[in-house]
């Protein structure tokens, strides 16, 4: 009980039909850009109806990655307009696009999440560049006010929502062994894994989302972007980084696929503390098998193979995961990479006592 725990300045409105207070929160303000996908139009839409004494100014192109020219121009947008307030309203590429325009100048910052994907919850930003993905940590970025409305996500395809779930689960698996770790973010952890735990099984013998599952995974990844803000991520994410950043694979597939091969690299080196606690919170002798288990109950891939990651392409990845040395619970080798990158590109799950 010995510990050093940070908490973040940000308000939550969580609950159905909480896109409704969006205008409310924003009539104090003379002029917002709004960075939201056309499939978003409507939301745009209303708020410029609710809006009539504010300029309204909105942003249409969201691309995987938040690659540096569509920074540069969003940017440029953003000059053009002069805005003193940003609201992103999507995943991860929306939000990610906000957090890069607040690196210039900050601004007051409303992200209505449409996913599981977590990242409004903390103050990590990334930038691709070609062959490489920057990222990094900045207050500025920090969404201050967050709305999670269930009825946003509930219409998501199984498609998605299981990817999407699967990516904040990574967050509170590493979290649980974070080295920084303490009591506040290990309660956090172990509640939001239980909770997209049960969102996904029961989702799994359904067509979609139900709403009681929705709101679970909704929960757990409000919990699970918290823990990622919080303490630190190590093997995990930046294997996920480099590949979805270096190949060009689907962000939340990555997760999806990465996380129970990598846990099963971790397994042998977590005390029998932490391993009980994966075995509660995931109810499962061998949580890797149920991270696998829980992806593929879902109709999502379990291989790399299955995502478009090439087999030859091993060996740069172990080398380029390598680049930068960062906290790991079991020392990060070559000859581990490697051995872990081909048991996640064949499918070959290792056994606990490997």
């Amino acid at each position: 009980m010995q510990f050093t725990y940070r908490s973040f300045g940000q308000r939550i409105h969580f609950g159905s039909e909480k896109v409704q207070e969006l205008p409310a929160l924003l009539r104090d303000f003379n002029t917002v850009l709004i960075i939201a996908s056309e499939r978003w139009q409507s939301i745009v839409h209303n708020l410029q109806e609710a809006l009539p004494g504010t300029a309204v100014h909105h942003w249409p192109e969201v691309i995987q990655h938040v690659p540096q020219v569509l920074v540069d121009r969003g940017s440029a947008f953003r000059q053009k307009h002069t805005p003193d307030a940003v609201v992103s309203i999507g995943g991860g590429s929306a939000i990610g696009l906000g957090k890069a325009l607040a690196l210039d100048e900050y601004l007051p910052h409303f992200a209505l999440t449409t996913t599981f994907a977590g990242s409004e919850q903390t103050n990590i930003y990334g930038i691709s560049q070609e062959g490489g993905k920057t990222t990094g940590r900045d207050d500025r970025v920090l969404p201050h006010t967050v709305i999670y409305d269930p009825d946003l996500t509930l219409t998501m395809p199984k498609k998605l929502a299981v990817p999407s779930a699967m990516n904040a689960m990574a967050h509170l698996v590493e979290a649980l062994y974070a080295p920084a770790g303490n009591p506040i973010t290990r309660a956090l952890a172990m509640e939001g894994m239980v909770a997209i735990r049960k969102g996904l099984q029961k989702i799994a013998v359904t067509d979609g989302l139900t709403p009681k599952a929705n709101e679970q995974l909704l929960y757990g990844a409000y919990l699970a972007g918290k823990c990622l803000n919080e303490v630190s991520m190590a093997l995990h994410h930046k294997a996920a980084h480099v590949l979805g950043g270096t190949f060009g694979l689907e962000h939340s597939l990555v997760h999806t696929v990465l996380q129970g091969y990598v846990l099963a690299y971790q397994w042998p080196h977590l005390s029998v503390a932490q391993q009980a606690d994966f075995q509660s919170a995931l109810d499962h002798t061998f949580p890797p098998r149920q991270l696998l288990d829980l992806a593929a109950g879902g109709g999502a891939p379990t291989k790399l193979s299955e995502i478009g990651f090439k087999e030859e392409h091993i060996d740069r990845a172990a080398e380029e995961i390598l680049k930068k040395p960062y906290t790991n619970v079991r020392p990060v080798t070559r000859e581990g990479l490697v051995q872990l990158l081909h048991q996640a590109h064949s499918g070959q799950l290792p056994t606990p006592n490997e």
